[in-house]
């Protein structure tokens, strides 16, 4: 039976199923299935996702999950419990070890394709006891790493240019993020043109000067 509404995301209402488990609800009625095989998958090679219960089939528009509790790393650095540096170090972390994972079995990709998040930033990650949980698998594919820390680097960059008060600590954020990426991960040009045509073609997105943007993040490179 589903409790009270707790939470609303972008396109998805977040309901107390009890103490422990929290329902996820598309308004779109769009299926959450591949989002809930790609959190098992990640939770049983002890990444540090929400856990979450099976789909009920392939269309299931609701996703059962573990309750998780804290502030985002956003919220928890604004209050000053976080440093700018280690919010780009934790992301850093999250990054590489996402792209360590195995990809599931079966699943057909070129040489160092890995999952990806594609919006792994701030307000995506919770502050736990017990380490960062990174939410929000929205975006998820396979893909090479650099483009997953591409997007993360050009989100950051336009929070950095939006003249905002979080405006300094996310190009500081993005700069030791970007010093902290695997010699392996390269950001050429061809992985920075997809990952701005990936952020003009979201309705989500900022609505900021992308090209400034992209300028910003390679000069951080």
């Amino acid at each position: 039976m589903i409790g009270e509404l707790i939470g609303s995301g972008r396109d998805a209402d977040i309901y107390a199923v009890d103490d422990s488990w929290v329902l996820r609800r598309n308004r779109d009625g769009r299926s959450q299935s591949r989002e809930a095989a790609v959190m098992a998958h990640l939770h049983a090679h002890g990444y540090p996702v929400p856990e979450v219960r099976p789909a009920r089939d392939e269309a299931a528009t609701d996703l059962v999950m573990r309750r998780v509790a804290g502030p985002t790393l956003m919220d928890a650095a604004q209050a000053g419990e976080v440093g700018t540096a280690e919010v780009g170090m934790i992301l850093a972390d999250l990054l590489t070890r996402l792209h360590a994972v195995p990809l599931p079995d079966g699943a057909a990709g070129e040489p160092g394709t890995a999952v990806l998040h594609l919006d792994l930033h701030p307000l995506n990650v919770i502050r736990t006891p017990e380490g960062p949980i990174v939410i929000d698998w929205v975006n998820t594919r396979q893909g090479p790493p650099g483009l997953d820390w591409t997007m993360s680097a050009l989100i950051l960059a336009e929070i950095a240019l939006d003249g905002s008060e979080l405006a300094a600590p996310a190009e500081k954020v993005l700069s030791v993020l970007l010093a902290h990426r695997p010699t392996s991960v390269v950001l050429d040009d061809g992985v920075v043109a997809a990952a701005r045509a990936e952020r003009a073609a979201d309705a989500n997105a900022a609505s900021g000067d992308l090209d400034a943007a992209v300028a910003l993040v390679i000069a951080h490179v």
